[in-house]
């Protein structure tokens, strides 16, 4: 074998325990979601643990998606929140070497523009975003008052936003309905949409 056939075998080695790695510790539905603590956009610690007792979605959000900010721009997660007795957490997970980050002052006049009145979370690093296995802005999580994860995937059945949003399956939407009439979540899991989260 040459030098670089080793080097290369040594790197997709080392691609691969990588990816083990992030897929060991990836989200599960009907799993213990991964614990974190982060801090928003005023400088306020977040722990997930602080909330056991109480469902808590987590939507991936990056204002420089155009997915995120047509859902923005329609309310449809503030309108979620607001009609859900639920802790409604966003997390951005895009690193700030990448064009697409915005500082907590940028960011804050973004929710502040787009009527956004839930906390914005910072992953930069992106250890909870791999945590998750977030691919996509928005990509959705609900987590039941034990800690179970409970729903992963996309926030509706309409990724171009041709029908009007009363029209649209919102798979969020019908997991909490499910879950607060003691219903199991069906779908659990769907395929999410959006720009991928900029690591």
């Amino acid at each position: 074998m040459t030098r670089s056939s080793r080097l290369l075998a040594v790197a997709l080695l080392l691609a691969g325990g990588l990816a083990l790695a992030y897929g060991a510790s990836a989200a599960t539905v009907g799993d213990t979601a991964p614990g974190f603590t982060l801090t928003d956009l005023h400088g306020v610690d977040y722990s997930l643990a602080d909330y056991r007792g109480k469902v808590v979605v987590l939507e991936w959000i990056n204002p420089n998606c155009p997915f995120s900010e047509r859902h923005a721009r329609e309310k449809t997660m503030v309108n979620l929140e607001h009609g859900h007795d639920v802790v409604w957490l966003a997390v951005n997970s895009t690193s700030p070497k990448h064009r697409d980050y915005l500082t907590p002052a940028q960011h804050r006049a973004y929710n502040g523009k787009m009527g956004i009145d839930y906390p914005v979370l910072l992953d930069p690093t992106g250890e909870v975003g791999h945590a998750f296995d977030a691919k996509t802005t928005p990509h959705m999580f609900v987590i039941g008052e034990d800690g179970t994860l409970l729903y992963e995937g996309a926030i509706d059945d309409d990724p171009l936003g041709r029908e009007k949003p009363k029209h649209r399956m919102n798979y969020v939407g019908l997991g909490l309905d499910e879950h607060a009439a003691d219903e199991p979540v069906e779908p659990a899991t769907t395929k999410p949409y959006g720009c991928s989260v900029k690591y």
